[in-house]
């Protein structure tokens, strides 16, 4: 199974990645709208830092869901006529990357195997191996 790898070695903050990945599924360039992102802060001795935000596959989410609205196959999918946009997954996620809007929960579903993060990336710091 493919997944999202990030090289902090070569990130530069620019959050394209989010903002291609909000314009995909949103139809805007939005990053608070992202369902992945890159997080930029500094450590204690002013030196630049980032932290991915962005699904594992570990599948938890999958098991907490109490309407069996999600599955992994390749990918999360969830299915939003299921999803009652309760919170278990978005509690139970480990990289808390589950997003809850409009009551019901978004997670990176890598374009279905196509991602535009990763296309959009201009130092390639993630990759979809």
């Amino acid at each position: 199974m493919k997944r999202l790898k990030f090289a902090k070695s070569k990130c530069i903050g620019c959050q394209l990645c989010a903002q291609a990945c909000s314009a995909m599924h949103e139809g805007e360039y939005a990053p608070s709208k992202a369902r992945i992102g890159i997080e930029t802060y500094y450590d204690k001795g002013g030196e630049l830092k980032y932290k991915d935000s962005f699904c594992i596959l570990c599948g938890i989410c999958k098991k907490q869901c109490p309407v069996d609205a999600i599955s992994l196959e390749e990918h999360i999918i969830v299915d939003h006529d299921k999803c009652i946009g309760c919170g278990v997954c978005q509690r139970a996620c480990p990289k808390k990357v589950i997003r809850i809007r409009d009551e019901k929960s978004y997670i990176c579903d890598t374009c279905d195997g196509d991602p535009a993060c990763v296309k959009i990336c201009p130092q390639n710091a993630l990759t979809f191996e």
